[in-house]
């Protein structure tokens, strides 16, 4: 576990073929060299215990500890894949997870109830919503699922209960 070794002096002898890492003389870590601008390779066992499930680069797998958290912190959780095309969304589906994992699963749900309220699907808004307690406090309108929303989701779109309120009517007198 080279991990033990952070902030120590450790020496690198780099091969053609391999790299490797040696602290007092014991060899702690080989690693087998990558193609310059190749993907980078990360061995499990050198990773913290506390790190080592973002090794995980499945989306059923977080899926599935979402859904471990409650049905809706998993539904929550496909929006936030789902959101992007172009980008992956693990990175901030892992923070997401792992930090709703710390708390009780009414918080959770009631933190990923907001955010998606909102439409914030960003691992520092759910981290927000839950340090200053917003997730206690009732939505300022209550939520009513609508049947013929899309499963995807947009960004800057209204509501369709927002759209089809009426306005307040006025009482100035145009004419």
């Amino acid at each position: 576990m080279p991990w033990r070794f952070i902030g120590k002096q450790v020496w690198i002898r780099a091969t053609p073929d391999s790299v490797h890492v040696l602290c007092d003389d014991v060899r702690i870590a080989t690693h087998a060299r990558r193609s310059k601008g190749g993907p980078r390779s990360t061995i499990a066992g050198h990773l913290p215990e506390h790190r080592a499930e973002l090794g995980q680069r499945s989306r059923a797998y977080w899926e599935e500890r979402a859904a471990a958290i409650d049905p809706e912190v998993l539904d929550y959780v496909r929006r936030v894949f789902d959101q992007d095309d172009a980008l992956s969304m693990l990175r901030p589906v892992q923070a997401i997870v792992t930090h709703l994992e710390k708390f009780p699963p009414e918080r959770a749900v009631a933190a990923c109830r907001r955010a998606d309220y909102y439409g914030a699907y960003r691992y520092d808004t759910v981290k927000r919503i839950l340090v200053q307690g917003l997730d206690l406090q009732p939505l300022p309108i209550s939520v009513v699922p609508d049947s013929d929303r899309p499963t995807g989701t947009y960004r800057f779109a209204r509501r369709l209960s927002e759209l089809l309120a009426q306005p307040p009517e006025s009482t100035d007198d145009p004419h």
